[in-house]
């Protein structure tokens, strides 16, 4: 085997490789996809000269005028952005984190950021089970550009890989099967991409179901502490921002809008957008969240702990009142446990459509969009517009029931055991 094609052994037989290997290795497998990135970066969001073309980062734009102007005291909630009017939308400690980008050139920030991104994406693949090394690149590299989230979160130099990245570290082992040790704070990656968008806390709801008490706790404590300091920094902002929230408050756009891929937007889109339509989607929304976080325990203690991990996350983006198409970052270890996982065939292919559809993005590649616009849709565009949404929420209620007929099945074969008249037979798979 190359040196630089490396996977893991079996548990007791990987050999730990020196450290010149692993950052050989490491090199192999970030710079092609960081290569391909820098070159798409300029054309994924095109609002820019055909040439000389500059990279339209505008999310990133966002952060370093929050910080910038929060170091000189003012308002990061009103500050805006030069040309695009955008406003930032996170809580406070996020913030406080991203102090760096207030020093340097904004293109080296543009660089550095994207090939952060790039990593993140490619810690996700290994911990999901891609083989390391140059296999690792190569599906790196075709994700950037085959999967809308992806390679649109680089464009705009969004946070959505690295909250990923964030949760897989503290769930997944650094590749499947790889020994398991006892990590004190498991939880705390958990508790920090929570307090930057609150939409991880699902993951601290399905540790707590699963068994993982303490890794739950230790979520919630360190989103409390890291929210804390947010309000040690600017106390009057997180006032603010949770105070806002608990009122309704999303600081953004319409959720009517198509490019909101979450329940609440299809309820906009196919009701109205009164505040009883907005608590019917909310609390539907929060059930189909909660079903899918109930389910996804089932997986995770079958050993589908890939599948499991993944199904939370597009939950999350199912519970968020708005979850732009690029939110959906999740699709992509959905996409390695469909190709790789045991899963049963109907599962296989009610996932793999969503993966499909959500990468490949009919309601922003087909649609109108803006301006209200989607109050005229037909009822085709309708069936485009929403159906990734439905699709996900078709998938957790078709798990929630595979779950329920599974356990009275094996609750009766017990039964049948207990009084002496049968033998319990395996569960038959799909």
């Amino acid at each position: 085997m190359n040196a630089l094609d490396a996977s893991p052994g079996p548990p007791g037989t990987h050999v730990v490789p020196s450290r010149g290997h692993q950052a050989r290795l490491l090199l192999v497998e970030v710079l092609p996809p960081a290569v391909v990135a820098l070159a798409l970066l300029p054309f994924v969001i095109a609002y820019s000269h055909w040439w000389p073309r500059t990279p339209n980062t505008i999310d990133l734009q966002v952060y370093v005028y929050a910080v910038k102007d929060m170091l000189v005291g003012k308002d990061i909630f009103l500050t805006s952005t030069p040309g695009w009017h955008l406003f930032f939308i996170y809580p406070p400690i996020a913030a406080v984190l991203m102090t760096p980008l207030a020093f340097g050139p904004y293109l080296f920030w543009q660089i550095a950021w994207t090939v952060a991104g790039v990593g993140a994406t490619q810690s996700v693949l290994r911990r999901c089970g891609v083989p390391r090394g140059w296999k690792l690149a190569l599906v790196g590299s075709a994700a950037l550009v085959a999967v809308e989230p992806i390679r649109t979160t680089l464009g705009y130099g969004q946070v959505n890989t690295f909250l990923m990245a964030l949760v897989v570290a503290d769930l997944l082992p650094r590749w499947p099967g790889a020994p398991v040790h006892r990590r004190p704070l498991q939880g705390v990656l958990v508790g920090l991409a929570a307090s930057i968008k609150l939409t991880p806390a699902l993951f601290g709801v399905f540790a707590f179901l699963a068994g993982k008490r303490r890794a739950a706790i230790t979520a919630g404590v360190a989103f409390f502490v890291f929210t804390g300091i947010g309000y040690v920094f600017l106390p009057r902002n997180t006032v603010e921002f949770f105070g806002g929230l608990s009122g309704g408050d999303t600081r953004t756009a319409s959720p009517l809008y198509v490019g909101n891929q979450s329940l609440l937007g299809v309820f906009y889109r196919l009701g109205d957008t009164s505040r009883t339509t907005t608590l019917v989607g909310l609390g539907v929304a929060g059930i189909v969240a909660l079903l899918g976080a109930v389910v996804a325990v089932r997986w995770w203690r079958s050993g589908q702990k890939v599948f499991a991990v993944a199904l939370v996350g597009l939950c999350t983006n199912l519970a968020s009142p708005l979850s732009w198409t690029h939110h959906y970052v999740w699709i992509l270890p959905m996409g390695v446990a469909v190709l790789t996982a045991v899963l049963p065939r109907w599962v296989r292919v009610l996932a793999g459509f969503w993966v499909v559809w959500v990468c490949l993005c009919p309601p922003l590649a087909l649609l109108p969009y803006g301006k209200q616009v989607e109050l005229t849709y037909t009822p085709l565009q309708e069936l485009v517009a929403n159906l990734g949404p439905v699709t996900g929420v078709v998938l957790v209620l078709a798990l929630t029931v595979h779950l329920l007929v599974g356990g009275r099945a094996t609750t009766a074969r017990r039964a049948l055991t207990e009084d002496g008249d049968a033998a319990e037979a395996p569960a038959r798979r799909g």
